[in-house]
Parts: C-alpha cells; structure tokens; sequence
C-alpha cells in the first residue's frame, strides 16, 4: 500500500462494552497500523458508530454514512479493525466495494490482512462477508430463541412499562412480569366507562385537566422521584391509548402482534387492562363518524343540529351563526342568540325562501321529542365485532407469500437462516390463521342489551356528543320557516332507518311487539312537506 495515504477510521459496536470487539480495542488496533513504519498514513478522523447493528447499511450509518456520501474527497482509505465492525451484509459489503472502486479508494481490515488492490484480495474479501453474514444469522437466531423462552412464560423484556401497567419482580428478581398499575387504573377503568357511555375523548380530556389527573408520563415521573411536566390530557393521547395492542396485554415488535405456537397474540400481564372483547369494542367507539354526504365542513362547535338539519325549502345543510345582540335605549346589553340558516340561501344560491331560526328553538324541540318518542325504548347494541382486520389480513398474506417465494428461491440457504425462515414462516402462518378466524368471527356478531334507556343515553350527552349520535344513526331534520299555518315553523324530524338502527341499537318499545320499520315526527307541516321530507330520507 502507498506510503502517507489518508486513513478513516470505522468503528461500529452494537452496544459499548470491554470486549474484544470494544470502541477502545478498536481503535487501538487502527492507530497501530496506520502509524507503522511501512505505511507512515495520516488518520483524518473517526466515524464511530455505537448502538448500530452490523446488518444496517453503512451508507445508512449515523456517522461512516455522512463521511461516504458527502465527505469522500478527505480520505482515501477506509480502516477497520475488522470485517464484521464495517458490516455483517456481504450485499452491503459488494456495495461499499463497488463505491471505492468507483470512487478511487481503498478498504483495509487489518485482522484479516486483506489488500483489495489485488483479484485475490478481493475474492477472500466477499467470501468473509459471506461468512460473517451467516454468523450474524445464527446469532439473531440466538437471540430471537432467548426471547421466545421469555415470552412463553410472560416475563417483561425492557423499556420503560405501557400505559396502565407497573413492573414487578419476582423470583427473587430473576424475572420481570407487568401487572396493572392500581394507582393509575382508576383513571383507566373512568376512561373505558365513559367511552361506553358514549361520551367524546375531547370531553374525558377536558374534565381530566380540570380535574388535575396526570398524565402516564408526569404518572411515571412522579414514582420516580422527578419532577412533572404538567403535560395536558388530549383526544389524541386517550385514542391512541385505548387503540394500543396494550389494552389487552399484546405484545408487539415493530408494530406487529408476537403470535405463540397456537397462532394467537402473545398477552403477557397474567391480568391485562381489558379482554380482547372489550378492547374490541372500544376502539370500535372511537371510531370517527363518517360526514354525511352534503354536510358543511365548517360545523358549529355549540351547534346541535350541523350535519343534521336541512331547510326544507331546497334540502341544503344549515348553518350556524351567532347574533351580535343589540343595546336597550337604557343601555342595557341583549346577549345575541345563535341560528340556523340555509347554507344555499346564505351563499346566494337558488333557495328563493331560505330560513333563519333560532337554534336553541330547535334544539329544544329535537330534544323533547327524541326523549318522547324513543326515550323510554330498552338500549341493546351489538358485541363482538371489532375492527375490520381485512387490510392487516391480506397484508401478511402477501408477507407469508414473498417469504415462501424467498425460501424456494434458494435466499434462507445459508448456515442459521433456516431457523429463521421456519420461525418467520411460523409466525405469519400463525397470524394469517388467527386474522382470518377474527373477521369470521366479527361477521357473526351478537347483541346485547344495555340495561339502560335510550333516554337515559341520551340524557348524559352533552351537545357535542348528542349530534354525534344522531349523524351516527342518520337522524335528519328538516325545517321550513312558514309551516302549515303560514307563520309558524313547520318541522319533521325522521329518527334514521329504524331497521338499520336496530343493527346496531335494537330500540324496542315497551308494550309492544316487533320493531316499527319507519319513525317520523312532525309538528305544523303540510301532508306535501311531510312527503317531501319522507322522500329525501329515503
């Protein structure tokens, strides 16, 4: 090799130690053969990559890929200890070797002695990435074997505990398991309770900051001693909670569910948060409502009716708007009143008569009548179902179908990937297996009564909640300015497809047997503007 050349040192360790393989032993190793006699080369830098496994790219690399790909003309050589500490790939290996031909540099590993300015360097090159690639494999296949043992008997692996769970030691602190924090689960059951009861995220939210609940991670400081955060609850962190695999104890790597021999998920507290049942059927709560097909995107945070009323004049969605108010000549300050108005009419559309009525009006109508009418029906719902997993499922099919593809294409040849391969292809059997058997299962979905009134629901709503429930249920509203008196507003108010409710519901009346098929309310109208009304519903 010529003399004075400019070296780069690469050094790579999985996770620092004192070992032979040590950032210290390394670099000492480096530093001797640059600065012998017979070389006498400049050692420009190091790129020290720690905590990076062997199998990623060194291209890809925090450091040693920065130097490659944006610092090449400082050095001409790159110097590793040994072969495994550039990587464990021999793809990536012929990959780098590629570049420093392409680029005009040399690649020394000084353990193995090679020399790739010459054919015979580099053929013993490729053939020792060879065999560290097949060393890595057994090694990932010792690995994955050591966490399997620990997975079947449920012991906790690393990290900070999931939401909800604390970390207990046992066996003489042999082994860790999670079990559920009793401190913090109040707050988790109140969560789940309320989520049934059919109130909003935004609303357990808000109440939990007025209240002063803390959040998981301010939870997890203040066991430790540390000082919290004062993080705020949010919508998003209690959906993202109540949607985790952790809810009912799955364990999952890389965003996948860890399946045993049997094919089902890996649950490891001996007692989770919720069963898969109930987990189920929560993230089915949560699920956002679908906007009907017209609705303004620009809906009234204090508006009932957005998304629900239309005018009866030309069926376009109303709007709402708050009044200024106006000043008494005593000075006295009239707080304004909110109102709906026809959005096709505001907008200057072809709605000739429009409307403009008082929101509270209307609302308190819709309410009296929905508390009337189907207010003292018993509540029943169906359990069971779940979220699809169609997408989940035909994406590890066509996982299970590349890896096989892979396997008869001679790729999983290699000493310790047959392991492996019969690992993963267990692995994804199983979980095509376990995926299939739940959307049969979520098909055949069964009911269940409440034990409440579909008034009392009804009734520990809030506003934003309520009109959440009847754009789920498809209840529409339709109003006119002038009804049949031709002063007075006319107003019909069509409680959804009793039918398709029941799907879900099962409103019954007391007294009486059977399910109406059709439920539409009424006040001041004409027969025509009831037809009109039962016609757009349909």
């Amino acid at each position: 090799m010529t003399r004075g050349l400019r070296y780069l040192a690469c050094l790579r360790l999985s996770s620092d130690s004192d070992g032979s393989t040590s950032i210290a032993w390394q670099r000492g190793v480096i530093r001797h053969h640059v600065n012998s006699p017979h070389l006498s080369g400049i050692l420009v830098d190091e790129a020290e990559d720690t905590d990076v496994s062997g199998s990623l790219s060194p291209f890809k690399r925090p450091k040693l890929g920065r130097w490659l790909t944006s610092r090449a003309d400082e050095f001409d050589v790159i110097i590793a200890a040994k072969m495994d500490r550039l990587t464990r790939r021999s793809m990536h290996f012929n990959e780098l070797l590629e570049w420093a031909q392409e680029n005009g540099k040399y690649i020394v590993c000084v353990e193995e002695g090679f020399d790739l300015s010459t054919p015979q360097g580099k053929m013993m090159a490729r053939m020792t990435a060879v065999f560290a690639e097949a060393e890595w494999d057994t090694i990932q296949a010792r690995i994955l074997s050591g966490v399997q043992s620990r997975l079947e008997n449920r012991s906790w692996l690393t990290g900070a505990p999931p939401t909800g769970y604390r970390i207990k030691a046992v066996e003489g602190g042999k082994r860790k398991i999670l079990e559920i924090d009793q401190d913090f689960h109040p707050y988790v059951a109140e969560i789940f309770s309320r989520v049934r009861e059919g109130q909003s995220t935004h609303r357990i939210a808000r109440d939990f900051n007025a209240r002063g609940v803390l959040t998981w991670g301010d939870h997890l400081r203040k066991l430790k001693g540390e000082g919290t955060k004062g993080t705020q609850w949010q919508s998003t962190i209690i959906n993202k909670f109540i949607r985790s695999p952790w809810v009912p104890g799955i364990y999952t790597y890389k965003g996948e569910a860890v399946l045993d021999d049997q094919g089902g998920p890996v649950v490891l507290p001996e007692k989770p948060l919720a069963s898969m049942d109930e987990w189920a059927d929560l993230v089915e709560r949560i699920k956002p409502t679908p906007r009907p097909v017209g609705t303004e995107v620009r809906n009234g945070g204090k508006s009932l009716l957005a998304g629900v009323a239309r005018c009866g004049n030309c069926g376009a969605p109303v709007t709402s708007l708050l009044n200024s108010g106006h000043t008494r000549k005593d000075g006295e300050r009239v707080p304004g009143h909110r109102y709906y108005r026809c959005s096709n009419k505001f907008k200057g559309g072809d709605c000739t008569v429009g409307l403009y009525v008082r929101a509270d009006v209307l609302d308190a109508w819709v309410d009296q009548e929905i508390r009337g009418s189907v207010g003292t029906w018993e509540m029943c719902e169906r359990v069971g179902r779940g979220p699809s997993q169609a997408k989940e499922l035909q994406s590890a099919r066509a996982r299970l179908e590349k890896l096989e593809a892979d396997f008869l294409a001679g790729e999983y040849d290699g000493e310790g990937q047959g392991e492996s391969y019969r690992r993963m292809h267990k692995g994804l059997s199983s979980k095509v297996a376990l995926l299939a058997k739940q959307e049969e299962e979520r098909s055949q979905s069964t009911l269940k009564s409440t034990g409440k009134k579909y008034g009392e629901v009804w009734g520990s709503k809030d506003q934003k909640d309520r009109r959440e429930f009847l754009r789920t249920y498809g209840v529409k509203v339709w109003v006119w300015g002038k009804g049949a008196d031709g002063s007075e507003r006319g107003m019909v108010m069509d409680l959804g497809d009793i039918q398709a409710m029941a799907n879900e519901l099962t409103l019954t009346r007391p007294g009486r047997k059977g399910r109406m098929t059709k439920k539409v309310i009424s006040h001041n109208v004409t027969e025509e503007q009831r037809r009109k009304a039962s016609g757009s519903s349909r």
